[in-house]
Protein backbone atom coordinates (compact mmCIF):
# COMPACT_ATOMS: atom_id res chain seq x y z
CA UNK A 1 0.00 0.00 0.00
CA UNK A 2 1.34 3.42 -0.91
CA UNK A 3 0.79 6.16 1.66
CA UNK A 4 1.56 9.85 1.42
CA UNK A 5 1.73 11.86 4.62
CA UNK A 6 0.40 15.38 4.23
CA UNK A 7 -0.44 18.32 6.42
CA UNK A 8 -3.08 20.95 5.79
CA UNK A 9 -0.81 23.35 3.98
CA UNK A 10 1.11 20.83 1.86
CA UNK A 11 1.55 22.31 -1.62
CA UNK A 12 -1.18 21.43 -4.11
CA UNK A 13 1.35 20.51 -6.78
CA UNK A 14 3.21 18.11 -4.51
CA UNK A 15 0.00 16.48 -3.34
CA UNK A 16 -1.20 16.03 -6.90
CA UNK A 17 2.01 14.13 -7.65
CA UNK A 18 1.48 11.91 -4.64
CA UNK A 19 -2.05 11.10 -5.76
CA UNK A 20 -0.88 9.99 -9.20
CA UNK A 21 1.56 7.58 -7.57
CA UNK A 22 -1.28 5.98 -5.57
CA UNK A 23 -3.80 5.21 -8.28
CA UNK A 24 -3.45 1.41 -8.26
CA UNK A 25 -5.45 0.42 -5.20
CA UNK A 26 -6.30 -3.30 -4.98
CA UNK A 27 -10.07 -3.03 -5.44
CA UNK A 28 -12.06 -5.62 -7.36
CA UNK A 29 -14.91 -3.61 -8.88
CA UNK A 30 -18.14 -5.05 -10.20
CA UNK A 31 -19.85 -3.36 -13.12
CA UNK A 32 -22.21 -0.50 -12.23
CA UNK A 33 -25.87 -1.46 -11.87
CA UNK A 34 -29.02 0.61 -11.63
CA UNK A 35 -29.99 1.28 -8.03
CA UNK A 36 -33.61 0.74 -7.08
CA UNK A 37 -35.44 4.05 -7.06
CA UNK A 38 -37.00 5.38 -3.92
CA UNK A 39 -39.34 8.31 -3.37
CA UNK A 40 -38.20 8.81 0.21
CA UNK A 41 -35.06 10.32 1.62
CA UNK A 42 -32.52 7.51 1.69
CA UNK A 43 -28.90 6.65 2.21
CA UNK A 44 -26.73 4.05 0.54
CA UNK A 45 -25.76 0.94 2.49
CA UNK A 46 -23.80 -2.20 1.71
CA UNK A 47 -23.71 -5.44 3.67
CA UNK A 48 -20.87 -7.87 4.38
CA UNK A 49 -21.81 -9.86 1.28
CA UNK A 50 -21.47 -6.83 -0.99
CA UNK A 51 -25.20 -6.23 -1.50
CA UNK A 52 -25.97 -2.53 -1.88
CA UNK A 53 -29.35 -0.95 -1.16
CA UNK A 54 -30.99 2.28 -0.06
CA UNK A 55 -32.49 2.60 3.41
CA UNK A 56 -34.40 5.41 5.04
CA UNK A 57 -32.18 8.21 6.29
CA UNK A 58 -32.62 10.31 9.37
CA UNK A 59 -34.66 13.42 8.67
CA UNK A 60 -32.62 16.61 8.79
CA UNK A 61 -33.31 18.88 11.75
CA UNK A 62 -36.01 21.45 11.14
CA UNK A 63 -33.81 24.17 12.61
CA UNK A 64 -30.45 24.60 14.27
CA UNK A 65 -29.88 27.06 17.05
CA UNK A 66 -27.02 29.23 15.76
CA UNK A 67 -27.06 32.70 17.19
CA UNK A 68 -24.99 35.26 15.25
CA UNK A 69 -24.45 32.75 12.41
CA UNK A 70 -26.30 32.57 9.08
CA UNK A 71 -27.11 28.89 8.50
CA UNK A 72 -26.91 28.22 4.76
CA UNK A 73 -30.24 26.78 3.55
CA UNK A 74 -29.93 23.24 2.25
CA UNK A 75 -26.47 22.71 3.71
CA UNK A 76 -27.49 20.82 6.85
CA UNK A 77 -26.63 17.11 6.83
CA UNK A 78 -27.46 15.06 9.93
CA UNK A 79 -26.47 11.64 11.25
CA UNK A 80 -27.14 9.66 14.43
CA UNK A 81 -24.25 8.49 16.58
CA UNK A 82 -24.37 6.04 19.46
CA UNK A 83 -25.86 8.57 21.86
CA UNK A 84 -26.19 11.93 20.12
CA UNK A 85 -27.55 13.28 16.87
CA UNK A 86 -25.06 15.36 14.86
CA UNK A 87 -25.27 17.77 11.96
CA UNK A 88 -22.68 19.38 9.72
CA UNK A 89 -23.52 22.65 7.98
CA UNK A 90 -22.16 25.82 6.43
CA UNK A 91 -22.47 29.14 8.21
CA UNK A 92 -22.02 32.20 5.99
CA UNK A 93 -19.77 34.97 7.22
CA UNK A 94 -20.12 38.71 6.61
CA UNK A 95 -17.49 38.57 3.85
CA UNK A 96 -19.50 35.89 1.96
CA UNK A 97 -16.98 33.19 2.86
CA UNK A 98 -18.24 30.32 5.01
CA UNK A 99 -17.31 28.37 8.12
CA UNK A 100 -17.97 24.65 8.44
CA UNK A 101 -19.73 23.76 11.69
CA UNK A 102 -20.66 20.55 13.47
CA UNK A 103 -23.51 20.64 15.97
CA UNK A 104 -24.78 18.04 18.39
CA UNK A 105 -28.21 17.57 19.90
CA UNK A 106 -29.97 15.41 22.44
CA UNK A 107 -31.16 11.95 21.31
CA UNK A 108 -34.65 13.44 20.89
CA UNK A 109 -33.27 16.04 18.47
CA UNK A 110 -33.48 19.10 20.71
CA UNK A 111 -31.29 21.46 18.69
CA UNK A 112 -31.99 24.33 21.06
CA UNK A 113 -29.39 22.68 23.32
CA UNK A 114 -26.96 22.09 20.47
CA UNK A 115 -23.23 22.40 21.00
CA UNK A 116 -21.57 24.07 18.02
CA UNK A 117 -17.97 23.45 16.92
CA UNK A 118 -16.18 25.34 14.14
CA UNK A 119 -14.49 22.64 12.05
CA UNK A 120 -12.91 24.72 9.26
CA UNK A 121 -12.66 28.52 9.12
CA UNK A 122 -10.22 28.85 6.21
CA UNK A 123 -12.62 29.33 3.28
CA UNK A 124 -11.45 32.16 1.00
CA UNK A 125 -14.28 32.17 -1.55
CA UNK A 126 -17.01 34.76 -1.89
CA UNK A 127 -19.60 32.17 -2.84
CA UNK A 128 -21.79 32.73 0.19
CA UNK A 129 -24.17 29.80 0.52
CA UNK A 130 -23.76 28.77 -3.12
CA UNK A 131 -21.62 25.71 -2.35
CA UNK A 132 -22.00 21.92 -1.98
CA UNK A 133 -23.27 20.72 1.37
CA UNK A 134 -20.78 18.82 3.55
CA UNK A 135 -21.11 15.06 4.08
CA UNK A 136 -21.06 13.53 7.53
CA UNK A 137 -20.92 10.14 9.24
CA UNK A 138 -20.06 8.77 12.67
CA UNK A 139 -18.12 5.99 14.32
CA UNK A 140 -19.69 5.78 17.75
CA UNK A 141 -20.02 9.43 18.73
CA UNK A 142 -16.95 10.57 16.80
CA UNK A 143 -17.96 12.71 13.83
CA UNK A 144 -16.30 12.46 10.40
CA UNK A 145 -16.87 15.19 7.80
CA UNK A 146 -15.87 15.51 4.14
CA UNK A 147 -16.35 18.78 2.29
CA UNK A 148 -14.98 20.99 -0.45
CA UNK A 149 -13.88 24.61 -0.21
CA UNK A 150 -11.41 27.22 -1.45
CA UNK A 151 -8.64 27.02 1.15
CA UNK A 152 -5.64 29.38 1.26
CA UNK A 153 -3.52 26.78 -0.54
CA UNK A 154 -6.13 26.05 -3.21
CA UNK A 155 -9.51 24.52 -3.90
CA UNK A 156 -9.97 20.94 -2.86
CA UNK A 157 -11.70 18.21 -0.92
CA UNK A 158 -10.90 18.07 2.78
CA UNK A 159 -11.58 15.81 5.73
CA UNK A 160 -11.94 16.60 9.42
CA UNK A 161 -13.16 14.75 12.47
CA UNK A 162 -14.05 15.31 16.08
CA UNK A 163 -13.08 13.02 18.93
CA UNK A 164 -14.13 13.59 22.50
CA UNK A 165 -15.61 16.95 21.58
CA UNK A 166 -12.35 18.22 20.07
CA UNK A 167 -11.78 19.05 16.40
CA UNK A 168 -8.71 17.56 14.73
CA UNK A 169 -6.85 19.63 12.14
CA UNK A 170 -8.45 19.28 8.67
CA UNK A 171 -6.58 17.07 6.20
CA UNK A 172 -6.52 17.59 2.41
CA UNK A 173 -7.92 14.68 0.44
CA UNK A 174 -7.25 16.07 -3.04
CA UNK A 175 -6.80 19.47 -4.69
CA UNK A 176 -8.42 20.54 -7.93
CA UNK A 177 -9.77 23.30 -10.14
CA UNK A 178 -13.20 23.58 -8.54
CA UNK A 179 -15.30 22.94 -5.47
CA UNK A 180 -17.18 19.61 -5.73
CA UNK A 181 -19.74 17.39 -4.04
CA UNK A 182 -18.57 14.76 -1.53
CA UNK A 183 -19.80 11.70 0.36
CA UNK A 184 -18.23 9.87 3.30
CA UNK A 185 -18.38 6.49 5.04
CA UNK A 186 -16.32 5.15 7.95
CA UNK A 187 -15.90 1.92 9.89
CA UNK A 188 -13.35 1.27 12.61
CA UNK A 189 -10.07 2.79 11.30
CA UNK A 190 -11.13 2.97 7.64
CA UNK A 191 -12.55 6.12 6.06
CA UNK A 192 -13.73 6.36 2.45
CA UNK A 193 -14.45 9.70 0.77
CA UNK A 194 -16.22 9.76 -2.59
CA UNK A 195 -16.06 12.94 -4.63
CA UNK A 196 -16.75 14.35 -8.05
CA UNK A 197 -13.63 14.81 -10.17
CA UNK A 198 -12.35 18.32 -9.47
CA UNK A 199 -10.23 18.65 -12.63
CA UNK A 200 -10.99 18.63 -16.35
CA UNK A 201 -14.37 18.65 -18.04
CA UNK A 202 -15.46 15.03 -17.67
CA UNK A 203 -17.78 14.32 -14.75
CA UNK A 204 -16.56 11.21 -12.99
CA UNK A 205 -16.60 9.86 -9.44
CA UNK A 206 -13.44 8.99 -7.49
CA UNK A 207 -12.80 7.58 -4.03
CA UNK A 208 -10.04 8.24 -1.51
CA UNK A 209 -9.32 5.62 1.16
CA UNK A 210 -7.70 6.02 4.56
CA UNK A 211 -6.74 3.19 6.90
CA UNK A 212 -5.86 5.43 9.86
CA UNK A 213 -9.08 7.34 10.67
CA UNK A 214 -8.45 9.94 7.99
CA UNK A 215 -5.03 11.11 9.10
CA UNK A 216 -3.70 10.11 5.67
CA UNK A 217 -5.43 9.04 2.46
CA UNK A 218 -3.22 6.43 0.86
CA UNK A 219 -5.40 5.46 -2.10
CA UNK A 220 -7.11 7.62 -4.73
CA UNK A 221 -8.96 5.56 -7.35
CA UNK A 222 -11.72 6.02 -9.94
CA UNK A 223 -15.05 4.53 -8.91
CA UNK A 224 -16.84 5.29 -12.18
CA UNK A 225 -15.57 3.92 -15.49
CA UNK A 226 -14.22 5.96 -18.39
CA UNK A 227 -17.58 5.67 -20.17
CA UNK A 228 -19.57 6.83 -17.14
CA UNK A 229 -20.62 10.41 -16.48
CA UNK A 230 -21.90 11.05 -12.99
CA UNK A 231 -22.58 13.54 -10.23
CA UNK A 232 -23.83 13.65 -6.64
CA UNK A 233 -21.96 10.64 -5.15
CA UNK A 234 -22.92 8.53 -2.17
CA UNK A 235 -20.75 5.89 -0.48
CA UNK A 236 -21.16 3.03 2.00
CA UNK A 237 -18.72 0.70 3.72
CA UNK A 238 -18.99 -2.75 5.33
CA UNK A 239 -15.80 -4.62 6.12
CA UNK A 240 -13.85 -4.93 2.87
CA UNK A 241 -16.84 -4.02 0.72
CA UNK A 242 -17.33 -0.46 -0.52
CA UNK A 243 -20.32 0.74 -2.53
CA UNK A 244 -20.37 3.98 -4.50
CA UNK A 245 -23.45 5.40 -6.17
CA UNK A 246 -23.98 8.43 -8.37
CA UNK A 247 -26.58 10.13 -10.51
CA UNK A 248 -25.98 9.03 -14.08
CA UNK A 249 -26.11 11.37 -17.07
CA UNK A 250 -27.93 10.48 -20.25
CA UNK A 251 -31.21 8.77 -20.94
CA UNK A 252 -34.76 10.05 -20.91
CA UNK A 253 -35.05 9.81 -17.13
CA UNK A 254 -31.54 10.88 -16.19
CA UNK A 255 -32.74 13.12 -13.37
CA UNK A 256 -33.87 10.01 -11.45
CA UNK A 257 -31.32 7.48 -12.66
CA UNK A 258 -28.92 6.45 -9.91
CA UNK A 259 -26.39 3.68 -10.37
CA UNK A 260 -24.22 1.85 -7.85
CA UNK A 261 -20.88 0.11 -8.14
CA UNK A 262 -19.61 -2.30 -5.50
CA UNK A 263 -15.97 -3.15 -4.97
CA UNK A 264 -13.96 -5.28 -2.59
CA UNK A 265 -10.66 -4.21 -1.09
CA UNK A 266 -8.17 -7.07 -1.40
Amino acid sequence: MCVHHVVRFFSAAALAGAVVACDQAPIDWKDPAELARTDTLGRLTVDSNGHASVVAAASPPAAISASNVVVCPGSVRSVRGTVHVFAAWWGMRADSAATLFVSSATPTGNWAEAKRLAVDTTDMSKAGCDRPAPSVTTVGDDVFVAYSLHAPEGRGVFFAHTMGGMVHEPVPVVYGERVVTTAIAAQDQRVVVAYEEANGTRRRINVAISEDQGHTFGWHVPASRDVDIGRDPDVALAGDHVAVSWMAAGGADSANSRVVRVGRLK
